[in-house]
């Protein structure tokens, strides 16, 4: 299906920050990498939560846009190649591994994997199939290796991207499905949610250390007052240096 909108400014003047979309960023001091949902909220649901969740343990840097509104979200979809939201590009900018968090639509229950990040993308297919998740070969449509895509966008021109099924997604949430209360933080999620963003989680880990000479706490939003850090976003990162661990926002889904 072709994107209702071509830009991100066209998407702007059509719809109205804070009601019918959110854009959240942190950015890390010292943090090596990013996890980012473009396609977050109701869009495809519960892509922020699984980038935030991640980069929260990693104590990376984070962005997403999310979908508000009570329907009609896939109408904020901008495709990945496209992508100009200039904020995204900030969080990017010192960013030498980026994780780029999709949901499609098909019911089966796997991850396409893609983006041009062959050793990191290899490390999170491991985990995930070591953790009982299957992991498929993505369409060409999907498969995130154009330079052009969020993905890889980065320092490096190399990140991956994950397309999470349907299906999969579906077993992440206890709630029915993206509603309005879920979408702006009270998200409740599934052990199998947790397993599986544990799993990437440690291939991250183990294939980048988590950040550069750190100090201070998560900076403010990249681009300032037009950037709304949404109530989904989960408390300033740990910088302890202990193992990376499940953030305490999803910790019991009660």
């Amino acid at each position: 299906m072709a994107d209702t909108y071509a830009n991100y400014a066209d998407l702007a003047a059509h719809n109205t920050l804070g009601r019918d979309y959110l854009l959240s960023s942190r950015i890390v001091a010292g943090a090596r990498g990013a996890n980012i949902a473009i396609h977050g909220g109701a869009i495809e649901y519960p892509t922020t939560q699984l980038a935030e969740y991640c980069a929260t343990a990693l104590n990376s840097s984070f962005y997403s846009l999310q979908g508000l509104m009570s329907s009609g979200n896939s109408a904020l979809h901008i495709t990945s190649n496209r992508f100009d939201e200039p904020s995204v590009s900030q969080v990017l900018r010192t960013a030498e591994w980026t994780v780029s968090w999709h949901g499609s639509s098909d019911s089966a229950v796997t991850t396409y994997l893609g983006g041009l990040d062959t050793e990191l993308g290899a490390a999170i297919k491991g985990r995930l199939a070591a953790a009982g998740f299957a992991v498929s070969q993505s369409p060409s449509k999907i498969d995130g290796r154009n330079p052009l895509n969020i993905a890889n966008r980065n320092l490096r021109g190399q990140g991956v991207q994950l397309e999470l099924s349907r299906g999969l997604r579906e077993s992440f949430c206890l709630d029915a499905g993206p509603t309005p209360s879920a979408v702006a933080g009270a998200f409740r999620c599934t052990d199998v949610f947790r397993t599986y963003a544990s799993a990437v989680v440690a291939a991250i880990a183990g294939t980048w250390p988590q950040s550069r000479t750190a100090s201070g706490s998560a900076l403010p939003p990249a681009s300032g007052a037009g950037t709304v850090t949404s109530i989904a976003a989960t408390p300033t990162p740990s910088r302890s240096g202990a193992a990376p661990g499940p953030p305490a926002a999803y910790a019991d889904p009660l």
